[in-house]
């Protein structure tokens, strides 16, 4: 993971010093070393990352750390050092970096570069110089401890279960495709997250009577992350030979076993388990094993990536519902009172603090397992309940439950085989609050600008942000990440947001802080104060409440070893008003000096509020920054060395300014989403219609939302406007022609929100073949009394929201016509317009059918999660 910073420093050099090193005399050449070192050295932590003892021995984990803080000294070093050489000569580059001007007189002289070069290079060739011999000792120290890590971590088909619970279903499903003779699902791939119970299942599979008389032989092999394709070869083909031949197999090489055992499964009737396997490279090895094709085989694979065998028969397997959660703790438990169906008033009590402790498992069956083991030793309520209230250390450490007695093991394993570019962008999400749905989008960026999106990744015609969102899917499909895949398709967006389950939470942290990446600290909550900070290059403080200011910082000299500093809200508390959306928030303010993060890669706030909302001081002498986010912080003002358009006036001069860059970079933009936002004092600012139409011309825009006026009509409708439109929102638009004339043209909308007083009439036609990808669509309008629907018209419809259109009569009765429609949400509607949706109108069309499928409500939804 830690080669990563050295990736950095190296696409650093790269990028930005190659060409310039010349210019300053002596320096450039000492640059070029640390370039030549640092590759040598980052190549070298690639294959040690992948060793089997990483994280086994004391001295590789100390040797990683150590160069790991070289590492980010080297790039500080040299970050600096391409400024300092850029300053020395006029043209292009210089005015890119004219925002770094009034830093150049304190910028450090070239000596001084000079010097901290020749340090780096002395403490990289001494950590070199000793790398021999630091392995050679790793080596020694660290193989029992995996050779006994491994044994435990070995399964075998005759185990039994003894609870086994909440997975009856998949059980009975499986062993239905186990015995179906369709060639389809020759290869059945059980997939899921660690703990889930994949090899409890595959294991009451191999021992389902039916099984065992349908097959002839049967083999159960364990992979685990120390592949060795002869071993398992082998362990797979003993059962399926008689005594005579077993030893034959011992002296064969690997292409010798692989057309035996080919062999042996087309001669008979098998059923093979191959549990816990990691790569794909190693199902791609044992493949040509096994005549799927043409034989009566079956084989069963459990993974946590789902990649393996993807091309075969995938059946994802799900976490326990509460109800079996609670039950399998009291089969661990409570025995006895399980067994009898006792209930008392205590059994009530423990059922109550049982529950919430199911919850706190994430619903995983291995912690329930072992939190149960734990709570059987406890006989009284006030065990149990401090049990519940400290679920991390008993998860972690355990308490007389035997070989099993920590969950971490288990997630560690997931993390430990995750390729080293994948294992800072799995800890970059600790940075989060629990529970958050993160914006893969904004998460991208993060990754990109902490560097850990490495351009040589980037295939043929990939951008930066291609590749993040590839990590991301490699990420979700080794269960170390949930996904969320939105409603409304684009041709580039995957995902929409993604979460961490709770206890792979509770691993990025506590990975993040042991490997000295990330330290997170929730302020109102466990503290009233940032705790030391040391040289960690990460912080993020998530709000619960209170005021945050300089004073609670115990080392602000120590800030300036920062790379990244976010500043996020734990909750929101979101109102909802009758005429719009509005939201009250909690917020924070903060006054420390920016002048601290001397070296600030990424500065993150999110419901802050700044003493007359500007920005602290400094921010203009942070050279290294790369990333500032200021969501919902009502900053005003940002200083003159950050360009207009991202200053927060929105007024026509910047609208003119958006809307020029967007269409003079169109080859270079792929996807565009804006939001314009008008402050209601300002009446005099709108979009222009020729603006409105560069914008709508823009096959890059995808989503648009505009929060004031446009004038009184949009652009007339011609082929080529927006191709790739698919989401558009407008308010306080005041458009006076029936938008829905040119709005149904649009080709590839997919969801539309009308709100306020964006159309200003009083009746809309939606005519036929009008609006033929729509799937969402809400009116919020103020003015609408009439809407027709022709037949033909929204033929994709899903989802309809009426939101406070009070003048309006009745729905469309060409709605009857439209059958994907599942989902009609009405809010602060009279209750006569409701009452009216309940009866047949004059035109015999009944809305019975959507009714059964409708939440109405005349009265304010607190749940209703509005969007705009």
């Amino acid at each position: 993971m830690v080669d990563q910073v050295s990736q950095i420093a190296l696409e650093t050099i790269r990028d930005l010093l190659v060409e310039e090193v010349r210019f300053l005399s002596g320096v450039g050449g000492e640059v070029e070393e640390v370039e030549m070192e640092l590759k040598t050295i980052h190549n070298f932590l690639k294959d040690a990352d992948a060793r089997a003892d990483r994280y086994d021995s004391n001295i590789v984990r100390t040797w990683v750390d150590n160069l790991k803080k070289l590492s980010l000294k080297a790039e500080d070093v040299l970050e600096t050092y391409a400024i300092e050489v850029t300053s020395k000569r006029g043209g292009h580059l210089k005015a890119k970096l004219n925002r770094f001007a009034c830093l150049l007189s304190e910028c450090i002289s070239t000596h001084q570069v000079g010097k901290d070069i020749k340090v780096i290079r002395s403490r990289m060739a001494n950590l070199t110089t000793r790398l021999e011999s630091i392995m050679v000792k790793a080596e020694s120290s660290s193989n029992s401890e995996s050779d006994q890590n491994l044994q435990l971590r070995q399964t075998y088909g005759h185990q039994i279960e003894e609870h086994f619970v909440g997975m009856e279903k998949d059980l009975e499903s499986l062993v239905s495709l186990v015995l179906d003779v369709k060639r389809s699902n020759r290869v059945i791939s059980i997939h899921g997250m660690g703990g889930l119970g994949k090899t409890t299942l595959a294991q009451k599979i191999y021992q389902n009577k039916d099984v065992q008389r349908s097959f002839g032989a049967r083999a159960w092999v364990c992979v685990s992350q120390q592949f060795d394709a002869k071993s398992v070869l082998k362990q797979i083909m003993k059962p399926l030979l008689p005594d005579e031949r077993k030893e034959q197999i011992e002296t064969m090489n690997q292409n010798e076993l692989v057309v035996e055992l080919y062999n042996v499964l087309r001669s008979k009737k098998c059923f093979i388990v191959i549990d816990d396997i990691w790569k794909t490279e190693h199902w791609e090895i044992l493949k040509p094993s096994f005549p799927i094709a043409d034989a009566d085989c079956k084989i069963l694979l459990t993974t946590r990536n789902k990649n393996i065998a993807s091309e075969q028969y995938l059946y994802e397997l799900g976490f326990l519902t509460e109800d079996q959660g609670w039950e399998l703790l009291q089969k661990i438990a409570l025995p006895k009172d399980y067994a009898q169906g006792i209930v008392t008033d205590e059994t009530k009590q423990r059922e109550t603090i049982g529950r919430e402790t199911v919850k706190k498992c994430g619903y995983l069956p291995l912690s329930i397992w072992v939190i149960g083991g734990s709570l059987r030793q406890k006989q009284t309520l006030s065990e149990w309940d401090k049990v519940s209230k400290n679920i991390d250390l008993y998860l972690n450490h355990g308490d007389g439950v035997g070989e099993n007695k920590r969950v971490r093991q288990v997630l560690d394993l997931s993390f430990n085989a995750l390729p080293y570019y994948l294992k800072p962008c799995f800890l970059y999400l600790g940075c989060f609050p629990e529970d958050r749905e993160i914006n893969v989008e904004e998460l991208y960026l993060l990754w990109i600008a902490e560097g850990m999106i490495s351009s040589e990744e980037k295939r043929s015609r990939e951008t930066l942000r291609d590749v993040a969102e590839r990590y991301l899917s490699e990420l979700a499909f080794r269960c170390m990440v949930q996904v969320k895949v939105p409603k409304y398709s684009s041709a580039y967006i995957k995902f929409e947001s993604c979460r961490l389950h709770d206890l792979m939470r509770d691993l990025c942290l506590s990975k993040g802080e042991e490997e000295g990446f990330l330290k997170v600290v929730n302020f109102g909550q466990d503290t009233h104060s940032v705790p030391s900070i040391g040289t960690i290059p990460r912080l993020a403080i998530h709000i619960d409440h209170g005021v945050l200011d300089s004073d609670d910082f115990d080392e602000r000299g120590k800030l300036k070893n920062l790379r990244s500093f976010l500043v996020l809200s734990e909750k929101i508390q979101a109102i909802e008003l009758p005429f719009h959306y509005h939201s009250e928030y909690r917020v924070t303010r903060y006054e420390l000096s920016l002048t601290y993060f001397k070296y600030i890669r990424i500065l993150v706030f999110e419901e802050c509020r700044f003493e007359n909302r500007k920005l602290p001081s400094g921010i203009d002498k942070l050279i290294h920054l790369r990333l500032l986010s200021l969501y919902n912080c009502g900053v005003k003002e940002l200083p003159s060395s950050i360009e207009a358009p991202i200053s927060g006036r929105v007024d026509n001069e910047s609208i003119s300014i958006i809307v020029h860059h967007i269409s003079n970079n169109e080859r270079q933009l792929r996807e565009t989403i804006l939001c314009i936002f008008i402050a209601d004092d300002s009446s005099l600012v709108e979009i222009s219609p020729s603006h409105l139409r560069k914008l709508l011309t823009s096959h890059s825009l995808v989503k648009l939302e505009v929060h004031g006026r446009i004038g009184s009509n949009l652009p007339c409708y011609e082929p080529g406007l927006c191709t790739n439109l698919l989401d558009l929102s407008l308010s306080g638009s005041e458009i006076e022609e029936d938008v829905m004339e040119t709005l149904g043209k649009f080709p590839m909308l997919n969801s539309l929100s009308l709100g306020g007083t964006a159309f200003m009439g009083t009746e809309m036609i939606c005519h036929s073949n009008a609006f033929p990808q729509l799937k969402m669509l809400r009116l919020a309008l103020f003015n609408l009394e009439k809407w027709r629907v022709d037949e033909g018209a929204m033929p994709n419809l899903s989802k309809l929201e009426i939101d406070n259109c009070k003048k309006l009569e009745m729905m469309p009765d060409g709605l009857g016509y439209i059958t994907t429609l599942q989902q009609l949400d009405i809010y602060f509607m009279p209750k006569e317009f409701i009452d009216r949706l309940h009866v047949v109108n004059e035109t015999k069309v009944l809305y019975f059918s959507i009714l059964a499928r409708t939440r109405m409500f005349d009265h304010v939804n607190p749940s209703y999660p509005h969007m705009n």
